[in-house]
């Protein structure tokens, strides 16, 4: 093993212990209460994949927390191996997704444990072509929550929208999205729909104003990738070509469809839009990969800066403007629950 595979292999594995270091001690998350309800009792309407684990582990005497546990080591693995099959960069990847995300990383053990089936899926289905286990990976991840169906309209955007249009078609349909949400909304159609309907409970809507406040975070990496993408067309005349590229690249600006609707129901940003964070961040390494030092370091300088502002504007920002923050409180709440740190002064 040359030297470069070994400094990675040593990274990616300290990556792998500080995420479990900060998630297999977690006790207490917003969700927990609702999770462990569901676990103790066996209650039919949720999502299968959640009753077979729970039974599984039930049969065995196994309590709640080891229950959580087992989601979080699933979807991390499954997080670190889709991105592996893209990029030697696992530690860049993951670290920047861990920290931005963690609090819906360690609350939404159901959609987490989805999210990385349906990356697998379309890594498969499109990237690897490899059916069969598209297939697998696309049943595990709907039967692990259901609302990642609609995730599966980018295989058709992926087919039928050529390249150079995508970025341009995606917006458009964003709009379209956005009508047919207040639409649907107004008339009290979509609040009926199972699982689905409770993402548009009144409680989990919000001003306009206030969604797109939520949803600054989304434009910042959607609009820093849309340059970068420009400059790389430029310099790559024949990216038509590159199959990798146009999986990443779609994949990538996919996401906006969702961003206008996410100002009213801020739970599709959360879900639909901010996850793909990974796809985003290898999507980046993958169009600066040919520059010259001097240019990497710089395009790394501008994506940290990007990162910090981010980070900024979830957990800080909210607290000067609002007095509160979900996310700080949600983070605090998370890691003063782990016994072995809980010695230190949040």
């Amino acid at each position: 093993m040359s030297r470069n595979k070994w400094v990675a292999y040593i990274f990616n594995t300290i990556l792998l212990a500080t995420v479990f270091f900060f998630v297999l001690g977690v006790r207490d998350t917003a969700d927990k209460i609702f999770f462990e309800w569901f676990y103790d009792n066996d209650w039919e309407k949720i999502d299968p994949m959640f009753i077979f684990l729970s039974r599984v582990m039930n049969s065995f005497g196994y309590d709640y927390h080891a229950f959580y546990q087992l989601h979080l080591v699933i979807y991390t693995l499954s997080f670190y191996f889709f991105i592996s099959r893209y990029t030697k960069n696992i530690f860049y990847v993951f670290l920047v997704f861990f920290v931005l995300y963690y609090v819906p990383y360690v609350n939404q053990i159901r959609y987490y444990l989805g999210f990385p089936f349906f990356l697998l899926s379309i890594h498969y289905i499109v990237g690897n072509r490899k059916l069969v286990w598209g297939i697998v990976f696309g049943a595990l991840a709907i039967l692990s929550h259901s609302a990642i169906t609609l995730l599966y309209g980018f295989l058709l955007m992926y087919y039928l929208v050529p390249g150079k249009k995508f970025f341009r078609v995606a917006t458009l349909s964003s709009g379209v999205a956005f009508l047919l949400v207040m639409v649907l909304f107004q008339m009290g159609i979509v609040q009926q729909i199972e699982h689905f309907g409770d993402y548009f409970d009144k409680e989990m809507t919000s001003s306009v104003l206030g969604g797109v406040f939520n949803s600054l975070p989304y434009f910042m990496y959607i609009f820093y990738l849309y340059f970068l993408d420009i400059k790389y067309r430029r310099k790559n005349p024949d990216f038509a070509e590159d199959k990798k590229y146009l999986l990443l690249s779609k994949f990538s600006f996919f996401t906006i469809v969702f961003i206008p609707a996410s100002f009213f129901v801020q739970v599709l940003g959360h879900r639909y839009v901010f996850p793909f964070l990974i796809v985003w961040m290898i999507y980046f390494l993958y169009m600066i990969r040919d520059e010259a030092p001097r240019r990497k370091f710089v395009h790394f300088f501008v994506a940290g800066l990007v990162h910090l502002f981010v980070g900024y504007m979830m957990y800080v920002l909210p607290h000067s403007v609002l007095g509160e923050s979900f996310y700080e409180q949600e983070l605090v709440r998370a890691l003063k629950s782990v016994k072995y740190i809980k010695s230190l002064s949040f």
